[in-house]
């Protein structure tokens, strides 16, 4: 809970609109998120500062590292992954990337996010929709 706190704090949201008290009591339910980048420069798959923005963002949506899968590829072997990795809902973390799958959303990168935190209204709405979609 308190990452989630820090990354809505981050995005510059209202502290009204979340809560600064701890889960009393947390239900873990697997959920089948695969979180893919296209672009492995500053990777969140290693530790780091992208890493740990991605560890605030997935928080900020109820979802640890444990909940998703994190690969980092080549825009040429996403459909492979894809079909190895069978999820109900892809984020790519590619702002550039389109698909018109309702279980594929794509958003700004956490490095691109940590370059322009003007970015971070945009990507906390897509999250929204991605925490959405797993329910």
């Amino acid at each position: 809970m308190q990452s989630r706190n820090e990354y809505l704090e981050a995005l510059g949201i209202p502290d009204f609109l979340y809560s600064k008290v701890g889960s009393v009591h947390k239900i873990s339910v697997p959920l089948n998120c695969l979180v893919i980048e296209l672009n492995p420069k500053d990777s969140f798959c290693v530790a780091g500062k992208t890493r740990d923005l991605l560890v605030k963002m997935l928080a900020s949506i109820e979802l640890d590292l444990n909940d998703v899968h994190l690969a980092s590829i080549e825009k040429s072997n996403l459909d492979a992954i894809v079909n190895a990795n069978p999820a109900q809902v892809v984020l790519v973390m590619d702002s550039t990337f389109k698909s018109d799958k309702p279980t594929f959303f794509s958003t700004y990168h956490p490095r691109d996010i940590i370059k322009d935190s003007n970015l971070k209204r945009e990507t906390w709405e897509i999250l929204k929709k991605v925490k959405q979609c797993l329910k």
